[in-house]
This record gives structure tokens, sequence and C-alpha cells, in this order.
């Protein structure tokens, strides 16, 4: 091979080998989504800091917002950076630590704020908000609104405000019926020789459905069932009905509970379905604000059955603000 052929097969291999100008180029760097955000906020005509008070409410409650946010970024509790690597048993565990951070603040602080608190909350973790809400929103809220003055004190006393010893849920939905209260088939029958409700579910269809809290985490309940005293049926009422034993967490006598498993989202709920088998109450289990039913089996009744279902409205109300 000749000197100028060897020459030029060479020059040919370098050039092959020679990195191309378009390919040494570097890429322009991604922005991070603060970074784009920063940039578009500096282009506004208006002053952003004022208008987050406007729409907050104010300054001072922008404040206090931000101030819940710190609070929260810096709790190991509330950390959400790994909740896609987690199991569903893990959440749920998380879900009950979080009661414990949370509780604190319910009697510490006044309800506006403490309601702005979970609002933050509700953002970050919304899985543990609803969770939380079950409890306060809808047993609590049931307690509130239906029972007498005396029943509320003795469920207070009992830990239903402090979470002393109380983690509550709320059944109303039924398998076959939904939200349709006036269709639920869950009986309480009154008994006027021991003084006591029977609350009983009669077909599968009435098994209590999707309720948060009563896989594994409720102690008690709020049960809406058909109310019948002397054969007579008066109505869906709500009752007050032990599901755990409140040191072991083992089934109370008659109570039978699964879990409905793992859900699209927030799975820091344990939604589960309920059945009862000829349970026994005391009578004043009953919530008795509204409807009454006496020792002797006397029942009055308000001009309005719907009053019965106040502590719905308020659980529907947050699912729109929620949504």
């Amino acid at each position: 091979m000749s000197e100028s052929s060897a020459s030029q097969r060479l020059n040919f291999l370098q050039s092959q080998l020679q990195v191309a100008a378009c390919a040494a180029k570097e890429e322009p760097r991604i922005k991070t989504p603060i970074e784009s955000m920063t940039e578009e906020r500096e282009k506004a005509t208006f002053n952003i800091r004022e208008l987050t008070y406007y729409m907050d409410g104010g300054e001072k409650f922008t404040k206090i917002r931000e101030k819940f946010m710190l609070e929260l970024e810096r709790d190991p509790t509330f950390r959400m950076y790994d909740m896609y690597d987690v199991t569903k048993d893990q959440i749920r565990e998380r879900t009950m630590e979080k009661f414990r951070t949370i509780v604190h603040y319910v009697s510490a602080e006044p309800v506006p704020i403490f309601t702005m608190r979970m609002q933050t909350i509700s953002l970050i973790d919304p899985g543990f908000w609803t969770r939380f809400g079950v409890h306060f929103g809808l047993f609590f809220g049931a307690l509130r609104g239906s029972a007498t003055s005396a029943q509320f004190s003795h469920w207070v006393s009992k830990g239903a405000l402090a979470l002393n010893g109380m983690v509550g849920c709320f059944a109303m939905t039924e398998l076959g019926h939904g939200s349709n209260v006036a269709g639920l088939e869950t009986t309480a029958t009154f008994e006027e020789s021991s003084d006591n409700f029977i609350i009983h579910t009669p077909t599968i269809t009435a098994t209590k459905w999707w309720i948060g809290g009563a896989a594994h985490s409720a102690t008690h309940c709020v049960v809406f069932a058909q109310l019948i005293v002397r054969g007579k049926r008066y109505g869906t009422k709500s009752f007050v009905v032990q599901l755990r034993d409140t040191h072991t967490y083992k089934l109370m006598p008659g109570i039978n509970i699964g879990d409905i498993g793992k859900k699209m989202g927030r799975d820091g709920i344990d939604n589960g379905w309920i059945q009862f088998t000829n349970v026994r109450i005391p009578r004043t289990n009953m919530l008795m604000k509204h409807t009454k039913v006496s020792r002797a089996g006397e029942v009055k009744a308000p001009p309005m059955a719907q009053l019965a279902y106040g502590a719905l409205i308020q659980g529907r109300v947050a699912m729109v603000v929620d949504s």
C-alpha cells in the first residue's frame, strides 16, 4: 500500500471518529418547577403578596397558613416523598400516627384556626384529612347533633373529643342501598324486658359498606338503623355501638367486620364492612335529641324525621369543598 493511500485511509478513520459539532453542543438546562413559577411571578403586573392576603382573608391568615406549612414541612410524621413506595398497611399506620400529633390542637386552638390547620393538611395528605374527618366530622358530629346534652357529656367523658380510648366511625351506607337513608335495612329493635336495643343485620344487602375507619381503627360507631318498638317501625335513627374492646381491639360479640382493601386513592382510610348479629346495646345508646324512647317503650318523634340526618350535612359540604 502506498504512503498516500495509507494517509488517506487514516484521515478517513479520523473523520469518522470525530465528534460532530451538533453532538458536542450542550443541551440547555431544563428549568425546575420552582424556577418556572418564579419566572412567571416576576412577569405579574400586580402585587402577588397582596393578592395572597386577599385570597386568604387578610395578612394575618396568610401568616398563620405559612406557619402551618412550615410545621408540616418539618414534621417527619407528615413526610409524603415516599408515599408510592410504602404498602397500604404502612400508609394506614402512618395515618393513625398523625392522629397523635393533631389531637393536641383540637383543644389547644380556637375552632377557626384549627379548621385552617386541617384545610392546609388536606392539601398535603387528603387521606388523613378524610380519616380524621370521619371521627370528628361524622362520628363526633353525629353525637353533637343528635345526642341530648347529657348523652353528649357522657360520650365526651368516655374520650370522644380527646380520642382517648375511643376512635369513631359512621355506619350509614349499606351494600344494597348506598346513601338512601330511608331505605336502610339494619334494625334496632327495642326489648322492654332488658331495656336494650338489639342491632341486627337481617340481610346481606343490609351490610354496612365502605365505612371509613371500620376495617381496623374504629372502636365505636354511630349506626343508622330502623327503629322498631313493639313491632312498629319509626324510621331510621342513630345508635352508638361499640365495635372493639378498647384495650385488646378484639371485636365485640356479634360484630363481624371485613376490610374492603386497597383503593385507587386515600389508602390512609381503612374502609370496611360491618355486620351485626343480635348485638345488644343499652337503650341510652340511642341518640335521643330528636326522637326519644322511654323505659316503658313510649316513642316521641319530632315533626320532621330528617332532623336525624343532620350529621350528614357537614360531611356532604366538606366533600364539595374537598373537590
